[in-house]
């Protein structure tokens, strides 16, 4: 241990260095207990936002895939994989002022100016989210140890068409072991 110190205390300007280090360490630690773990970011764009939170709504809607397909007869255990082409939008809530400005020049002719001034609406800081766009479904697998056999292969997919509505979406069903 003295030794290690001493080769420490030889080290130009050490006293510098270990206090950068206890300093990187303590605001390591701080962030590391203080960031929400469950964080919704939005990035504004026009008049929606992209919405992103740790469960996207591709993991949202596996997961409820995996428990109604999962009670299917006969299905087995079930995973389950959500192809999406994003992360959806979201419609923001706006207050809009038109102002119509009418001047006469010098010749005697009318110029009218209108501009439109949109100011977003917030609560507590956030934008108020007036509806949500999921993302297109690009595509679902479903893999089923029942899947072998051709009627619950069947009943799975009917199950996953009438989840998703009339979406034009690449479904496979799979047997899994």
């Amino acid at each position: 241990m003295k030794k290690w110190w001493e080769k420490i205390k030889k080290i130009k300007h050490w006293e510098i260095y270990a206090a950068i280090f206890a300093v990187v360490l303590i605001v390591g630690i701080y962030w590391s207990t203080v960031t929400p773990k469950n964080k919704t970011t939005t990035a504004v764009t026009d008049n929606s936002v992209a919405v992103n939170t740790n469960q996207t709504y591709a993991d949202q809607l596996a997961t409820k895939l995996e428990t109604v397909l999962g009670s299917v007869a006969g299905a087995g255990k079930v995973a389950v994989l959500v192809m999406t082409d994003g992360e959806g939008t979201a419609e923001l809530a706006y207050d809009t002022q038109e102002k119509t400005v009418t001047q006469t020049g010098s010749n005697g002719q009318e110029i009218t100016t209108t501009t439109k001034e949109q100011k977003l609406i917030t609560a507590n800081g956030q934008p108020i989210i007036l509806w949500t766009n999921p993302p297109a479904l690009l595509g679902i697998v479903v893999v089923a140890t029942g899947a072998g056999d051709v009627s619950v292969r069947l009943n799975l997919l009917r199950a996953v068409q009438t989840i998703i509505g009339d979406q034009k979406v690449d479904i496979q069903i799979l047997t899994g072991k």
